[in-house]
């Protein structure tokens, strides 16, 4: 890869990721809709669609982060789509936030270790592998899905699928976006943008976790209730 390349990667991801979250909103309404109408099974369906949304739309924003122009070098690029590749997508992140880290100056404190502990810990709670129930729902194992050799039912991941609702997505999506912002700050200004907004994007993150982390189908339903009552009456 050279630098012309990397900036056509660059935009191209960045075209994706745009229309992807043109899709994330039409499917979401779709869903929202489907809930105060109780249509269980377009609810399903719905979600299964935003799963394969939110898998496209991480592979995306990775992408498009990693091949920021001015910021990681190339041979750091390739370091990083090895380490995807060969371990998965959760280790390509942390590379990321290793290689960028090396760029952030000044004194030595336990600035580095302790962001790099914090991002480890949060890209292991909401990153996910994306491939995985993506490959299943896009090969046609839409409710069950089967081992590697398609050959027997794999459990574990036919009740990952079944459990996978739109207050999980919520919450993956919305960490998603957060923690592209902390290292996209950390690839592109790393001793300006990353030393004055980290602990902004830090606590919106983990602000909105908490906040997500009260959500039940339950409570969505209530509030699209209230509010599809609220527009009727205006």
């Amino acid at each position: 890869m050279n630098e012309q390349q990397r900036l056509s990667v660059f935009q191209a991801q960045t075209q994706n990721v745009r229309e992807l979250k043109k899709a994330w909103a039409q499917v979401n309404r779709q869903i929202n809709a489907s809930l105060v109408h109780q249509n269980n099974k377009a609810v399903e369906i719905n979600t299964k669609l935003l799963a394969l949304i939110y898998c496209a739309l991480a592979e995306a924003i990775f992408s498009k982060l990693i091949h920021t122009p001015h910021g990681l070098s190339l041979n750091e690029i390739d370091q990083i789509r090895n380490v995807s590749n060969q371990k998965g997508v959760k280790f390509g992140w942390t590379k990321c936030a290793e290689l960028a880290m090396q760029s952030v100056e000044g004194e030595k404190s336990n600035h580095e270790p302790n962001v790099l502990k914090k991002l480890s810990s949060l890209i292991e709670q909401f990153i996910f592998d994306p491939s995985l129930m993506r490959n299943k729902l896009a090969h046609g194992q839409w409710c069950i899905a089967l081992n590697h050799d398609n050959t027997a039912v794999n459990l574990d991941i036919t009740k990952e699928v079944a459990r996978c609702t739109i207050i999980d997505l919520y919450r993956r999506e919305n960490a998603l976006e957060r923690l592209a912002a902390i290292i996209e700050d950390m690839v592109e200004s790393p001793n300006k943008a990353h030393r004055r907004d980290y602990w902004t994007h830090l606590c919106e993150l983990e602000d909105a976790a908490l906040k997500m982390s009260a959500w039940t189908i339950e409570s969505k339903v209530k509030q699209l209730t209230v509010k599809r009552s609220y527009m009727a009456r205006s």
